[in-house]
């Protein structure tokens, strides 16, 4: 059994701090070259945009906010939102709006009938991130007094299959991306729903963003110089927002809440803002890492159903998080953990009972710490999005006889998504964070390698290094 105790030396946050990133709402002076513009997103985009603010609830009598209540309208909000994706074929209500596939709820995939899905149905498939913040603040913070910010997780297979390499980008006369699978921890998209005493905020991951900063070899492959894909390349993005923003004004027709479109987090208006997180050669972060595991018998030929086998190995040695049922980890693994050794209790879990599936033959775990997300959602609540981390199983697309395992890199998520929150950090806290980000690269590491090495029969020995299928 090999233990990787090996931490990286993380500088993602002071370094993207420099790369030249504006708050929202700030003024930003500098001058582009037009070729510098970003060529959508009306020339800028951040991370993460705040669709819609309902009302708390009050207390009767009052203008008080009843704390209890809101945070219940906050998982009926949730659970609103995610019956509609789950019950409504979105294009053959409105195929002006909708170009894609149908929409679906992450984890629940099963064909049905309109409106037949119920709040049984899709509560488990919500995921809740817990906070440092109680539910009711006049009340100590306690493990039933904290808020946890609830996620729900979509995805359209049309899309996934485009972005991930499956089908053409352009129709018949365009290309796929290359090395599609490889960016299979950047799906799903995501909605949180949370409150605080003064609203209840349904914000999202921006997909612009994502096809951005994850995608970002794509805008200079040769695949570019494709007509037809670099057309929907380039408006794919914001056709995939604007119907995220569809779907939850559509869920809560009826609803007395206000419409919004504000942008949060740190704020993208030149491409070379975006190069710059991922240009390696000069400072900038890969977004995922990547690492691969070679079968003992070379005619063993790994499939996809061997690829979930080996994401649900994951969890189940991980552990996983339903509402109220959390798992406890191995002993051996827990002692091994770099989180451990450096003297904390990362109480890791996987999101779901099981890998979320994908176009292209991926599975994917949905790890999450309560110890490091409540770290990283005292910087705010709206980055919850970037949030849990994301391990794909997926079999090698040239050598079946190998199993590639990607893990988003969270030196990247960090830099790159909070660099907003960091601004207003100390020296101190700074290093505090980037030992954090130390700790659940390693971790992650070491949860993938435990389960390979003591639950999967058919991998033998491998190497610590990192395979680089996409160069940034």
């Amino acid at each position: 059994m090999k233990i990787h105790t090996k931490l990286l030396g993380s500088l993602a946050l002071s370094s993207l701090l420099l790369a030249g990133f504006s708050g929202c709402g700030e003024d930003d002076t500098t001058v582009s070259a037009p070729s510098d513009a970003i060529p959508f997103a009306s020339g800028e985009f951040s991370p993460f945009e705040r669709v819609a603010v309902f009302p708390t609830v009050k207390i009767a009598d009052t203008n008080e906010t009843d704390y209890n209540a809101t945070y219940a309208k906050v998982a009926e909000l949730a659970n609103t939102f995610a019956k509609y994706v789950a019950n409504t074929n979105e294009p053959a209500d409105d195929n002006v709006t909708f170009k894609g596939s149908n929409w679906i709820l992450g984890g629940l995939e099963s064909p049905t009938a309109v409106n037949a899905f119920t709040d049984a149905n899709v509560s488990g498939h919500i995921l809740a991130i817990p906070t440092k913040l109680p539910i009711d603040p006049s009340i100590a913070y306690s493990a039933s007094n904290t808020k946890k910010v609830k996620v729900v997780e979509v995805c359209n297979s049309g899309y996934a299959s485009k972005a991930l390499g499956v089908v053409n980008v352009g129709g018949e006369n365009g290309a796929k991306v290359a090395n599609g699978s490889y960016h299979a921890t950047a799906l799903p998209c995501e909605v949180t729903i949370y409150n605080d005493a003064n609203g209840i905020y349904v914000d999202m991951l921006n997909p612009e963003t994502i096809f951005t900063l994850f995608f970002t070899e794509v805008f200079s492959s040769a695949e570019m110089e494709n007509i037809d894909f670099k057309e929907e390349m380039l408006t794919l993005p914001t056709q995939v927002k604007n119907e995220i923003y569809a779907m939850i004004y559509n869920a809560f027709e009826g609803e007395d809440y206000n419409k919004t479109s504000t942008k949060m987090g740190p704020l993208y208006t030149t491409m070379s803002q975006v190069t710059a997180t991922t240009d390696t050669a000069n400072g900038g972060k890969e977004p995922y890492r990547h690492y691969n595991y070679t079968a003992i018998d070379p005619n063993k030929e790994f499939t996809a159903t061997d690829a979930k086998h080996i994401a649900e190995t994951i969890i189940s040695v991980m552990t996983s998080d339903e509402e109220g049922t959390v798992g406890v980890q191995e002993y051996d693994l827990r002692s091994i953990l770099p989180s451990t050794v450096a003297g904390k209790t990362p109480a890791w879990r996987s999101g779901r009972l099981e890998p979320l599936k994908v176009p292209g033959g991926s599975w994917i775990v949905e790890a999450c710490s309560p110890t490091y997300a409540k770290e990283a959602l005292a910087t705010g609540e709206y980055h919850t999005p970037a949030l849990p981390c994301e391990i794909a199983v997926t079999v090698n697309p040239e050598n079946n006889n190998t199993i590639d395992v990607s893990i988003l890199n969270p030196e990247f998520m960090f830099g790159a998504l909070f660099a907003d929150a960091m601004e207003d950090m100390n020296e101190t806290q700074i290093t505090d964070f980037n030992a954090i980000i130390d700790n659940i690269n390693g971790d992650l590491k070491t949860i993938v390698d435990y389960a390979m090495d003591n639950n999967v029969s058919d991998i033998r020995a491998y190497s610590d290094e990192k395979i680089t299928p996409i160069f940034y």
